[in-house]
């Protein structure tokens, strides 16, 4: 009893004394701080700082150290809850040094999810959909912590501010550049210049991935950010992305969407002059085709697009351009460029359900169906395959981006005829972005005039395309050149 006085307003101590866990490093200590004076704490954060092992330790602390105190906890949903959350706090009390002789609430998806140490003197979790079900729960020592906040809205936070609070602790990472979660960090710097007593102010913490103190070892034991994951993020993402800006470096957007290709990346591009190669060189082996199907209605055109890993080779665009004749093009581009069959894309919505009948009078039958609202290859990154692809182009117009690159082959050696691909004996080497060429023609104006007005925005930890239908409203015809140069990504 006396070691749990002297922790009351020592979270840290308490985490190393009673929870034997690992110390807090820095910024977490500053978290403790901050909940110890503040009435309000705002931790906006990267990935991989300990979110998750602070809050449960938090949660535990304010607990044991406080009789008949309750702690409510909100959340996107009730199995991040569970899964994340709680399951954290179960690890917390099974390593505690004293064993926990209350009740805990068991399955991931338990509503609300429990923590009691006696009727009243509980912690209790509901998502964000059913937090009006604490109405009611008050008590004189009440701890309000709201997980992911940036992205619950503000009815979320008028419920939570009718709970009458002593403490509330807001996390997560600056996902939106406007909602309550931004304006309570807004609210802190007022604060601080108005001098507002802690007990009646909000303090905010901002803390970057990059500020991880395993950031520069190549693999943290903690599950911390580390060298390794932040360069697989700056490769995945880019160092310029909303997605870096929000989950890394933890900066508040300046707006909620994003340009996905700005005009200077392709101005850039297009003064580049493409080099000749070798008909054995690894690029020309990386050929491809891919098919966005109009009907030819108004400003609509088909547009089909030969692409390799250096960029656009040749573009056929026509808005009188019938399915017969769009499978006969193909098949020609197909014969002129040695593109295989299993390299060739078409949209299969609309009037492309029956394109592959059309696609087999010229003997291709293995042909890539391709749907811009089907499941991507990385679902947790990307709200469908149109935005993975995109993010794809984006990273290959993106002349800081890191890649890695085929060596030289060796001399004598080639591939085989009709194979897709060079030896698997090259290794690849890192370098940083190779040239996007675009060959020459009148399709470059329309596709600059079409990828101008495309966005990006987060959804959570996914980032989504501006929707077509917006996309085409917008432009007032279909995106046909963007969206069939997008569509040359998914076989990248």
């Amino acid at each position: 009893m006396d070691l749990l006085e002297l922790c009351r307003d020592q979270p840290d101590l308490f985490n190393e004394l009673f929870l034997n866990r690992p110390a807090y490093w820095s910024r977490q200590i500053d978290l403790c701080r901050s909940v110890v004076e503040y009435r309000t704490t705002v931790a906006y954060s990267g990935n991989m700082v300990g979110k998750d092992y602070w809050i449960a330790g938090i949660i535990i602390w304010w607990l044991l150290t406080r009789p008949d105190a309750l702690c409510i906890i909100t959340g996107p949903s009730q199995m991040v809850l569970g899964s994340v959350t709680f399951k954290e706090i179960r690890r917390c009390l099974d390593g505690a040094v004293i064993p926990f002789g209350g009740k805990l609430s068991c399955g991931i998806k338990a509503s609300p999810a429990v923590i009691e140490i006696a009727p009243g003197w509980q912690a209790l979790g509901f998502s964000t959909t059913s937090v009006e079900r604490s109405s009611g729960q008050h008590a004189k020592h009440l701890l309000t912590v709201v997980e992911e906040a940036s992205g619950v809205e503000d009815f979320v936070f008028d419920a939570i501010d009718s709970l009458g609070f002593e403490r509330l602790v807001c996390i997560g990472n600056p996902i939106r550049a406007e909602g309550k979660f931004v304006d309570l960090i807004h609210q802190a710097a007022r604060d601080r210049a108005d001098n507002v007593p802690p007990r009646l102010a909000v303090n905010a913490i901002q803390i970057p991935s990059t500020e991880s103190p395993h950031a520069h070892q190549e693999k943290s034991a903690f599950g911390l950010a580390d060298r390794t994951w932040l360069e697989s993020m700056y490769r995945k993402y880019g160092r310029r992305s909303l997605w870096v800006g929000s989950h890394i470096d933890a900066r508040i957007p300046d707006v909620g969407a994003e340009q996905l290709i700005p005009p200077a990346w392709l101005d850039y591009h297009s003064s580049q002059q493409r080099p000749q190669v070798p008909p054995a060189h690894p690029v020309n082996f990386t050929r491809r085709i891919a098919c966005d199907l109009s009907e030819g209605v108004g400003r609509d055109s088909t547009c089909i697009v030969v692409v390799d890993d250096w960029g656009v080779l040749e573009v056929v665009l026509g808005n009188s351009m019938g399915l017969p004749e769009a499978a006969g093009t193909i098949h020609r581009l197909a014969v002129n460029w040695n593109v295989p069959h299993d390299k060739i894309s078409f949209d299969k919505l609309g009037i492309g359900r029956n394109f592959p009948n059309h696609l087999a009078r010229w003997g291709i039958t293995t042909a890539i169906p391709y749907a811009g609202e089907g499941k991507p290859q990385d679902p947790s990154s990307f709200v469908n395959l149109r935005t993975e692809a995109g993010w794809k182009l984006r990273n290959r117009l993106d002349a800081t981006h890191l890649v890695y690159e085929p060596a030289p082959p060796l001399r004598g050696v080639g591939p085989t005829p009709g194979s897709a691909r060079g030896p698997a004996s090259w290794p690849p080497r890192p370098m940083l972005q190779r040239p996007f060429y675009f060959c020459s023609g009148p399709y470059y104006v329309r596709l600059v005039d079409e990828l101008r007005p495309l966005t990006y925005g987060l959804v959570g930890k996914m980032t989504k395309l501006l929707p077509k239908e917006e996309w085409a409203t917008i432009l007032g015809h279909s995106p046909d050149v963007a969206d069939a140069l997008i569509q040359s990504m998914i076989l990248s």
